[in-house]
């Protein structure tokens, strides 16, 4: 009998699959349901990953040692931006090929600051040098530079014969003789009195000199380069004419001056102190005035520096036995030092120019030029030694400064009048070459009709007549 469906439905419910291999197990490609499903499967495990931005290949470092420690890994892996600072931070690797020269050396340092010292000097030089080529003329007297540059240790002012050095420095340019002969003769009229002297015309540079380097007792001359000191002193800042200052008993001297009647304790101004030291020639006031400026010694070296080699402070004020020395010399370059303000400035110069108008005693240098000259002297006397030191100032314009020293004996007033005589031949003769240079003659200056005064000098005066007029 014939079945009538010949092809039965499979039964209802799970059956189980016959025994045999499995389709999949089936080497062969996949069907497209089994792509399917495999794509779909991939896909969503790739979305459910966070997304990384792309990461710049990093420089690899070289490897760590076999022995570093597992703890010092990192636990996580860095992210993005850690990668790319630690690909910043890590050298190249492989080393790039460096096309720049290789390094020399490096110096050991002593020798870098040497050499860094050397370099630091030559420029300095190099710019100092071209500043001194700028503000120095090209014809300016390297001497005279160097005298201008140290205000405070001028030295060699003014020179006697035979002092190269110094004659540059002043431009001295030749001795009067004819002037000199005539000077010579008058202290033929008075014998037994030495005369010393020297004359310096500030126009022109000629001098005379008789004796005028000789060390003498500078009695009250001596007190001109002290008043210079304490102004140098003044322009450095040091002292100021406006303090006080007082009397101390051991300062109090006899002679000339009325401060010695004052009683220790006495207070004056600097200013006033000074005055009083020119002008009446106050012993009391120069001795403190020398305590002021650091004592004798230390006012010594200042006149050593100034070229006075013969002007030497060794005792108190008065000094009636001569022992502080000066010599005519001396005295005539402190007053070229103040002519040429170089050692003051011009202020304090003018201060010590109207002290030393002011001075009471016009007696010796200063009475033998015409009225109308303007004397700016500073006297000095004692039993000895009878001298004076003036600048003068003609009316026909002419300067010039003059020194004189006469040894004579005790008090002889003969000396007083030599000097008077000396003063008016020199004026006379300063006259004469402004005249004979306006007149268009050509005369030496000794030659220009000089009188020079006659008669013999009373060997038996004395200084009784004139002792009022003369500072002690």
């Amino acid at each position: 009998m014939t079945d009538p469906n010949p092809y039965p439905k499979p039964p209802s419910g799970p059956a189980r699959r016959p025994p045999g291999p499995s389709r999949r197990s089936v080497s062969g490609p996949p069907s497209r349901r089994e792509r399917r499903r495999s794509s779909s499967w991939i896909d969503q495990l790739m979305s459910s990953r966070p997304k990384r931005r792309p990461v710049k290949a990093a420089r690899t470092q070289p490897p760590e040692p076999a022995f570093a420690s597992a703890a010092a890994a990192p636990t996580r892996p860095p992210s993005g931006r850690r990668d790319r600072r630690a690909a910043r931070r890590s050298p190249a690797w492989p080393p790039q090929a460096d096309n720049r020269l290789p390094q020399l050396p490096k110096a050991p340092r002593p020798v870098l600051y040497i050499a860094r010292t050397l370099i630091i000097g030559i420029g300095v030089a190099a710019i100092t040098g071209t500043l001194l080529s700028v503000l120095t003329p090209a014809d300016t007297n390297p001497s005279d530079l160097a005298a201008s540059q140290t205000a405070s240790r001028t030295e060699s002012v003014i020179t006697a014969e035979g002092d190269t050095a110094a004659t540059s420095t002043l431009g001295l340019t030749r001795e009067v003789t004819s002037l000199k002969a005539d000077l010579a003769a008058i202290p033929e009229l008075t014998p037994g009195l030495t005369l010393t002297l020297f004359w310096l015309d500030l126009d022109t540079g000629e001098y005379v000199n008789i004796d005028g380097q000789k060390t003498i007792a500078a009695a009250s001359t001596v007190k001109l380069p002290i008043l210079v000191a304490l102004f140098e002193e003044v322009d450095a800042g040091r002292i100021s004419l406006e303090q006080t200052m007082m009397v101390q008993p051991e300062q109090v001297a006899g002679g000339s001056g009325d401060m010695q009647n004052q009683p220790p304790g006495t207070q004056y101004t600097v200013l006033e102190v000074a005055t009083q030291m020119i002008i009446s020639s106050d012993n009391t006031a120069t001795n403190m005035m020398i305590d002021l400026l650091g004592g004798g010694d230390a006012l010594n070296a200042r006149f050593e520096d100034w070229g006075l080699t013969s002007t030497v402070l060794n005792n108190p004020l008065p000094d009636l036995e001569g022992t502080n020395t000066t010599s005519p010399r001396d005295l005539v370059k402190a007053m070229a030092l103040l002519h040429q303000g170089e050692t003051l400035t011009l202020r304090s110069r003018d201060r010590v120019f109207n002290i030393l108008q002011r001075t009471h005693n016009k007696n010796l240098l200063a009475s033998g030029v015409k009225d109308g000259a303007l004397v700016y002297n500073k006297t000095g006397d004692i039993g000895t030694v009878l001298g004076d030191v003036a600048l003068v100032d003609l009316p026909n314009g002419k300067r010039y400064a003059l020194a004189t020293l006469v040894e004579r004996p005790e008090n002889d007033g003969r000396a007083r009048e030599l000097i008077r005589r000396l003063s008016q031949t020199v004026s006379q003769a300063a006259e004469s070459e402004i005249a004979a240079v306006q007149s268009g003659a050509a005369t030496d200056s000794g030659d220009a009709g000089l009188e020079v005064p006659s008669g013999e000098l009373d060997p038996d005066a004395s200084d009784a007549a004139i002792e009022s007029d003369l500072d002690l």
